[in-house]
């Protein structure tokens, strides 16, 4: 998709405020979640000691905590000031940088490998950020990103979407943006990395699970995690929101059943090797 400035910057701005929400809630509900395919990503950048690594969209900073406790040399950039407040007081001697995904301030070939882990669909132009992996990796170095596989797999967002989408107004729009499962599928993610001129290019799937105790948690993850579903329920009417939430609620308690309380969000890791010549 083409995406002009006007939609760019607010785009960009939804993420912007919606991330300052989602800051405080975020180790408890998603955090839960995306700290599960840490050590998938470590494998995939073949981590060992002394290499430099660049977190980009390190939210909490998860990734770079990890990298550091294997020995690496890890930057953590992030554009939200709340997470990157957040990663600081988590984890204080680690370096956190304010930045740009689609522009980042490094030099040419200044890292050994880049990870985001599931900061991709929250990209205005995700190319534009594979873009700047390859540019600021050094020759051989590895870049691997992470995202939500899609709705047929991913038990705990499909129900969540598919409740939203039952009962909500569709004519209350998000701002025009990447798709939240445009990168769900592997041979998209492929042909993103063969763009972007990287070789060896792997995707996998990592499992992953959403861990509820009750409904009431499927509920707080509506309310306080997932973006744009809270958008669109948000802009609806009292009456309908009742609706969605009363929907959840049954849901989540037949999923916990059926699940035994580990709800399958299954994760795809791509990885690839920027090229020598």
């Amino acid at each position: 998709m083409t995406i002009n400035e006007a939609d760019y910057k607010a785009f960009a701005n939804f993420e912007t405020d919606a991330w300052v929400k989602l800051s405080e809630h975020y180790d408890t509900l998603a955090g839960q979640m995306t700290r599960q395919a840490v050590d998938a990503i470590m494998d995939a950048i073949e981590i060992r000691p002394g290499v430099e690594v660049l977190d980009v969209a390190t939210g909490p900073g998860y990734v770079a905590a990890a990298a550091q406790h294997r020995g690496a040399k890890p930057i953590g950039v992030d554009f939200s000031p709340d997470m990157i407040a957040d990663a600081r007081l988590r984890f204080p001697t680690l370096t956190i940088e304010q930045g740009d995904a689609e522009s980042l301030r490094y030099a040419d070939a200044s890292f050994d490998a880049v990870v985001c882990a599931f900061g991709m669909l929250h990209f205005p132009r995700p190319g534009k950020a594979l873009a700047e992996a390859y540019r600021v990796l050094r020759p051989d170095g590895r870049h691997a990103f992470t995202v939500w596989c899609g709705p047929a797999k991913n038990k705990f967002f499909g129900m969540i979407g598919d409740i939203v989408l039952k009962h909500a107004n569709p004519t209350v729009g998000l701002p025009t943006g990447p798709s939240q499962y445009m990168l769900s599928d592997p041979m998209v993610c492929a042909a993103l990395m063969d763009a972007a001129t990287f070789d060896d290019t792997r995707v996998q799937e990592v499992p992953c699970y959403f861990a509820a105790k009750s409904p009431s948690d499927v509920l707080a993850f509506l309310r306080k995690c997932a973006l744009r579903a809270i958008y669109i329920v948000d802009r609806q009417s009292p009456e309908v929101r009742a609706k969605i939430e009363a929907d959840l609620m049954d849901a989540g308690a037949k999923a916990i059943e059926q699940y035994s309380g580990r709800i399958p969000c299954p994760v795809l890791l791509t990885s690839g090797t920027k090229r020598t010549g």
